[in-house]
């Protein structure tokens, strides 16, 4: 069920990159900690209390040692798919091991949740102009819709000149795959960030919710996203494992207002699932991106 709209019809989508923080990004090799669960229990909650179904893209390090968690997810009614299985980034890998590493992701999600896993979104959004190949590795796998492409040119991801809506996109192979890229505003002559995670945090709620709103003014659902772990403020502080003051700073500013942000984001506006938003037409606009590689 889609939550009221107060300010808009137009259906957005929540989504959430399911991993546990110390794992995902200090080191794959460690086990899921018991914040992971509470963490994952608070998105389910803060969804559940605006009837908000979401789409939940696993990791399948955090699948493969929590199924339960996984099916808890399922059991909530919202969207499960896949975020790839290490955690690694697209442009640091070759293609045979991207193919075996979504395979591995897409198949250990199936198993758990008996439910085809068709929608794919890649760690740090590393799907850039070098790494195009991969779209035509998902769709060789059966994947129909991606959301790895970030249509801003950022130091580690992102393709300036993408489409910043949801669109049908033409890869270098010749397929064709639905992207659904995260939210940006434009504003001065260019875009900005405003999808989620780091910059949900970091930017004031007043910016966040101007770039929904220029989203759906133009008739597109914005899509936010967000890690479980943001809901955590006091993870930095209290993980015995040592970090530095910089990844402290980087990684843990603004978790105490994130909750709120995200509660006032889903009671200001419509929020679906992914494929909500993919749903609510058939004759979405095709894209080839065509741009130089480099």
């Amino acid at each position: 069920m889609i939550a009221t709209a107060e300010r808009t019809s137009v259906i957005n989508a929540m989504s959430v990159d399911v991993e546990d923080w110390l794992q995902s990004t200090i080191d794959p090799k460690l086990p899921l900690t018991d914040r992971f669960h509470t963490n994952t229990r608070r998105v389910l909650e803060a969804f559940a209390r605006r009837n908000v179904r979401g789409t939940f893209f696993v990791l399948g390090l955090a699948a493969e040692q929590a199924p339960e968690m996984v099916r808890e997810i399922q059991a909530a009614g919202h969207e499960i798919q896949s975020h790839g299985y290490g955690h690694e980034l697209v442009t640091t890998i070759t293609p045979d091991h991207f193919r075996a590493d979504v395979e591995r992701s897409k198949k250990l999600l199936e198993d758990i949740t008996g439910q085809e896993i068709y929608a794919y979104r890649a760690p740090a959004f590393s799907i850039t102009r070098q790494t195009r190949w991969a779209l035509d590795v998902l769709v060789e796998l059966g994947f129909r819709y991606d959301s790895s492409v970030f249509p801003i040119p950022m130091k580690r991801y992102g393709i300036d000149g993408a489409p910043h809506f949801p669109h049908r996109l033409k890869t270098p192979g010749g397929h064709e795959i639905m992207e659904v890229p995260v939210a940006s505003w434009k504003v001065a002559g260019r875009r900005l960030p405003t999808g989620g995670g780091g910059y949900f945090r970091l930017f004031p709620y007043t910016l966040l919710r101007r770039g929904v709103r220029q989203l759906n003014a133009e008739g597109h659902g914005a899509t936010i996203y967000m890690h479980p772990y943001e809901f955590d403020p006091n993870e930095l502080n209290e993980i015995d494992y040592p970090l530095t003051w910089k990844t402290r700073l980087h990684q843990g500013l603004g978790r105490a207002g994130f909750a709120g942000k995200v509660d006032r984001m889903l009671r200001e506006f419509r929020f679906g699932t992914m494929q909500d938003i993919i749903d609510t037409r058939t004759d979405w606009p095709l894209h080839e991106h065509r741009f130089p590689d480099g």
